[in-house]
């Protein structure tokens, strides 16, 4: 019996990284959302890594399911021209939730946030499941990629 118990051991899976990390980690992610709402396109941009990507809805007409991976810049330029001409009241980011985790100069993190986006005259809410890929490129952390996706879309809840 005491054989079979010294090869049992506890596996430690306890994320690499430290507190330091996380706090940037969300500052970038509440910036990202920050500087969507108050249209701030090139602050936006700085927080992607030059390749960065965006997928999901970007303005009037789209599908709230929509799939199409775009480059950043891309996205910035149909937020831009979408938003032309709407009141700063009709459109906003707001985050409601973050679930990050961290594995060494990789991260990731489930965000829930609360888009007011214009429609007709006024404005509607909805909530949004946003997922982002970030990772440390010498020393400074980026985003890489974000996916979106409206909750009511989700699948399989």
């Amino acid at each position: 019996m005491l054989a079979a118990a010294g090869g049992c051991r506890i596996e430690d899976r306890t994320p690499t990284g430290t507190r330091r990390d996380e706090d940037t980690i969300q500052h970038l992610i509440s910036r990202y959302a920050r500087g969507l709402s108050q249209r701030d396109w090139t602050g936006v941009r700085s927080l992607f890594w030059q390749d960065g990507t965006y997928a999901g809805p970007i303005g009037p007409g789209a599908p709230a399911d929509h799939r199409q991976m775009v480059p950043i810049d891309g996205a910035l330029r149909g937020f831009d021209q979408w938003l032309r001409g709407v009141e700063p009241a009709n459109f906003d980011v707001r985050i409601l939730r973050t679930d990050l985790r961290q594995e060494g100069d990789l991260a990731g993190a489930w965000v829930v946030t609360r888009r007011r986006t214009p429609a007709g005259p006024g404005a509607q809410e909805r909530d949004w499941i946003e997922h982002l890929v970030l990772r440390r490129i010498d020393g400074d952390w980026r985003i890489l990629t974000v996916a979106v996706v409206s909750s009511d879309q989700r699948s399989g809840r």
